[in-house]
């Protein structure tokens, strides 16, 4: 029974005697335990024994990858809400960043320390939460972009969209980047900033709550929460990104999520919470066959009946038609991009978004309004129903843009050379 005592977990006692006599001045009244996390028997004795009574505080020294995997991991896994502290005389640099990433940064006391720095860390890790937790009926809706395959342009319809909600809604919405290798929304915003999507999540863990926005990478009326790097060996937690998102949909009216084909479990956490899942596919053959593919995973995963496809790049020479789309992917277009590739091109050379008076901008923004409709956080007159694009003429002739032909030369038909 480790009730009413502080356990610190030590491979070398001296480091363990010195943080004994720290914890023992603040805590004179507690038994103090030192256990050698280097025994495997006595690891595992230790996890056993939280079944039944937990210590006030848990002292884990951590050095390496080696002590993550061995000693934090399976204390963390065995009781989530264990009260923890990271300590050590001198962390490795990568596994000083994997603490941050696993949201202890606010929890680790360097040795030699001093009293101060110790009460300093048993506050910020006991901080009392701003408010209880938000009910489910309190959080705003959350609508995922998910490739049908890579390069089908998810990114591109994620962040036009999260645009064009803010301004109808007059509000700030957030944007959340699930790319941890090359996301891309921050180069579209072309933010630059110290505070990235696993910093926002430590932050949350901590206090309950997002930091301020001013911290946040924000362009336009759109807060990007994205990686800024590549991180190829990072992990997220499924525990801590279900609070985060928690607290990022009672902050907003809106969460846009990118997923960049990340399936991971706390991409498909985000995907079960979705009301609205955008799966974008090109109007190709083989685009459409992998995007039935993609839609056989989501059937497995329970979020089937949520999602519909946007057809992007509509009106090529190599467009299908709308009822084969629907029939290649197994899904119900919800609305029709077209084929504007030139404008996109421009809008990202220039570092803004898409030309106000392209037909990108006209389709997306029809999708906009009528998903917030259907979300009921915006109400107006009904629009003019999403225009679908039928072929290379249709979109020049919805927006008056088609050129006159003269009626003699139709009729004689054009000189042949």
């Amino acid at each position: 029974m480790l009730s009413d005592r502080i356990c610190l977990l030590a491979r070398d006692l001296e480091a363990a005697s010195e943080l004994r006599e720290l914890v023992a001045q603040c805590h004179p009244f507690h038994e103090i335990l030192t256990l050698d996390s280097a025994d495997p028997a006595k690891r595992q004795d230790f996890l056993l024994s939280l079944g039944s009574a937990k210590p006030d505080l848990v002292f884990v020294e951590v050095r390496t990858f080696q002590d993550l995997a061995e000693v934090l991991e399976p204390a963390v896994r065995a009781d989530p809400m264990l009260p923890l502290v990271v300590y050590g005389r001198k962390i490795d640099n990568h596994t000083y960043l994997e603490l941050h990433r696993l949201g202890f940064g606010n929890r680790i006391l360097h040795l030699p320390a001093k009293r101060e720095a110790l009460d300093r860390v048993l506050a910020n890790m006991r901080s009392t939460r701003v408010g209880p937790p938000p009910l489910a009926a309190e959080l705003c809706p959350v609508v995922s972009f998910l490739p049908g395959k890579p390069g089908s342009g998810a990114s591109t319809a994620a962040w036009h969209f999260a645009n064009f909600t803010a301004q109808r809604l007059g509000r700030h919405v957030a944007l959340v980047d699930l790319d941890l290798n090359c996301g891309v929304q921050a180069i579209f915003g072309s933010v630059l900033s110290s505070m990235s999507l696993f910093d926002v999540i430590s932050v949350v863990d901590h206090t309950g709550r997002l930091p301020d926005r001013e911290y946040l990478p924000s362009r336009g009326g759109v807060d990007i929460l994205s990686t800024n790097r590549r991180c190829r060996s990072s992990r997220i937690d499924s525990r801590l990104f279900d609070n985060f998102l928690a607290a990022v949909r009672a902050a907003y009216p809106l969460v846009i999520v990118d997923h960049s084909g990340n399936w991971e479990r706390f991409s498909v956490q985000a995907l079960q919470l979705s009301s609205l899942v955008f799966c974008v596919s090109a109007n190709d053959y083989l685009s459409l066959a992998q995007t039935y593919r993609v839609v056989s995973l989501m059937e497995e995963e329970g979020v089937r009946g949520s999602v519909s496809l946007l057809l992007n790049r509509h009106g090529s020479r190599f467009g299908v038609p709308l009822e084969e789309a629907e029939r290649l992917s197994g899904l119900q277009v919800a609305a029709s991009l077209p084929n504007c590739f030139a404008h996109l091109q421009q809008s990202v050379l220039r570092n803004c978004l898409v030309d106000p008076g392209s037909p990108y901008a006209a389709s997306m923004a029809r999708l906009a309004a009528e998903t917030l409709r259907s979300l009921k956080l915006f109400d107006s007159p009904e629009p003019a129903p999403i225009p679908q694009w039928e072929d290379s003429r249709g979109w020049r002739a919805i927006f008056r843009l088609q050129r006159p032909r003269n009626a003699s030369m139709l009729a004689q038909g054009h000189p042949r050379s």
